[in-house]
């Protein structure tokens, strides 16, 4: 199991490299285009907190990827999708943004079911 600030880390990156990729893709270069990667510095602002098990940054990161991850896959038009480089850059920010609200899910019922938080005594 991935330690929630391991997961957070490698999405905060996605959502920086890829972000930035995309918005330089981009013709018209929007500068809507430069909220993932903003949200991704966010993200990575938040990792020393995650790593120190503060509860309500963990809840809240969770709830702004999970919401990130909803607002980069409403971006995607069904109807227009062509596989360019764009499409395939917010679709891989989608779905890094959805696998690491499940990371952070998981991490947080395996740490419910042991109650005794030995998942992270080798962090402190």
């Amino acid at each position: 199991m991935v330690h929630p600030y391991i997961t957070n880390s490698i999405n905060a990156l996605v959502l920086i490299i890829a972000g930035v990729a995309a918005y330089f893709l981009s013709p018209s270069q929007p500068l809507m285009a430069l909220l993932a990667p903003m949200l991704g510095i966010l993200l990575l602002a938040t990792t020393y907190h995650l790593k120190r098990h503060n509860r309500f940054v963990f809840h809240t990161v969770t709830a702004l990827t999970l919401l990130a991850g909803f607002l980069l896959i409403v971006q995607i038009d069904p109807e227009n999708f062509v596989w360019d480089a764009r499409h395939v850059l917010i679709l891989l920010m989608g779905i890094s943004c959805f696998l690491a609200v499940f990371s952070y899910v998981a991490s947080f019922l395996r740490e419910r079911r042991l109650r005794n938080n030995t998942i992270y005594k080798d962090d402190l």
